[in-house]
């Protein structure tokens, strides 16, 4: 179930920066599922780069 919503938040690709909104779920843990999003699989699939000191 929808738990919150993330509005405008900058996300940088390559040179572009885009605007996006993330919505929070609120969900029960199922173990034989693999994560929705953004698990290691997830990122490592589009070579994500996540610089958390710049933002």
């Amino acid at each position: 179930h929808p738990h919150g919503i993330l509005h405008d938040v900058l996300v940088r690709v390559a040179e572009f920066v885009f605007l996006a909104d993330f919505v929070i779920l609120d969900m029960e843990e199922d173990k034989e599922v693999e994560p929705l999003l953004l698990g290691k699989p997830f990122l490592a699939t589009g070579r994500a780069l996540i610089d958390v000191e710049r933002g």
